[in-house]
């Protein structure tokens, strides 16, 4: 019965069920990242901003370029599933890799909000690179269209733990590879 109210409130309201279940679900691959690394202390803030990032602009944007995608190339043939890994990979990857550092960023007040990403970017996009293709094959052959933002928030857990860590990961200083961690340990 419960499970029926859910598929009616998902049905119902495609949007506000996709920010949802996003947002949960990078949020729990922070938690996750945060466990398997030993975290001595959840760092709660941190996985709310990601909640509060992904669900509110990550949710809305996947349902609509997944519809987007499914009106402009229907089917689940070799050369349209192609088309659609490529134009995910290309299109939507890069503004949102880039924008998750940005965006947390901002939501955690630092001066320089693009430093992160500059820093992080290649390394995170290049690993996005031979994640995302695979999964994306599976989304774009198995999945039918109303099931694509869930799958691909499914995805996205095993990718939060790569993008947390990477997250987490030190800032190297501008231009001589040397990371604060690094910087501090000398001093």
């Amino acid at each position: 019965m419960a499970f029926s109210h859910l598929r009616n409130f998902f049905g119902r309201h495609p949007v506000l069920s996709n920010m949802t279940t996003v947002g949960f679900l990078y949020a729990a691959g922070d938690v996750s990242q945060q466990t398997i690394v030993g975290a001595e202390k959840y760092n709660w803030p941190n996985t709310t901003n990601i909640a509060i990032l992904t669900g509110g602009v990550f949710g809305p944007a996947y349902y609509y370029w997944y519809r987007f995608l499914d009106k402009r190339f229907p089917g689940t043939v070799l050369r349209v599933v192609l088309k659609k890994m490529f134009l995910d990979q290309t299109v939507i990857s890069i503004p949102f890799t880039a924008f998750f550092y940005v965006g947390l960023s901002i939501l955690e007040g630092k001066k320089d909000i693009f430093r992160e990403a500059k820093d992080k970017f290649p390394k995170t996009y290049m690993t996005s690179c031979m994640y995302w293709p695979a999964a994306q094959f599976i989304n774009f052959t198995f999945c039918p269209s109303h099931l694509r933002v869930v799958y691909v928030a499914c995805a996205a857990f095993v990718w939060t733990n790569i993008l947390c860590y990477f997250k987490s990961a030190p800032l190297k200083n501008a231009g001589d590879g040397v990371s604060e961690k690094e910087i501090i340990s000398i001093k």
